[in-house]
């Protein structure tokens, strides 16, 4: 039970505000009546930043800024590029078009069929071919006449 009452009583001056025990002592007693002297905060140190790790990062930065420009400057320079070809290929795209129309009115049946009647007076036949068959000997024949001449 006496063991309770101490943890009690601990944990009653733990909830209490405590005294800041910051003193300072040079060695002089001073009377229990004054309140102690607090010692105050130090700052912390502020680093210093030296001027080789100054020139160094500014030096980076600056090489950063000619590496972004210069990026930006051949990014344009391809996209100015890529429009021109772009505009080229369109244009060989509808030249290539026009050619096939001109080609296909070119290779129609009633333009071949009316400048053979009128350039080279061609005509339809009025009567139906006939086939016949050589024989091998006439063939032969008709090689070596061929031949001879």
């Amino acid at each position: 039970m006496r063991e309770t009452a101490d943890r009690a009583a601990v944990r009653e001056q733990a909830r209490l505000p405590q005294p800041e025990r910051r003193y300072i002592y040079n060695g002089e007693n001073r009377s229990p009546d004054r309140t102690p002297a607090l010692r105050p905060n130090k700052r912390p140190a502020r680093r210093k930043v030296s001027t080789f790790n100054l020139i160094v990062i500014l030096f980076t930065a600056g090489i950063a800024i000619v590496l972004y420009v210069n990026n930006i400057i051949a990014v344009n320079h391809l996209a100015f590029e890529v429009s021109q070809l772009q505009a080229k290929y369109d244009g060989l795209t509808n030249a290539n078009a026009s050619l096939r129309a001109e080609l296909s009115r070119k290779m129609a049946l009633e333009r071949i069929s009316a400048v053979a009647a009128d350039q080279l007076n061609l005509q339809h036949p009025a009567e139906q071919p006939v086939y016949f068959e050589i024989d091998g000997s006439l063939e032969e024949d008709l090689k070596e006449g061929a031949d001879r001449q």
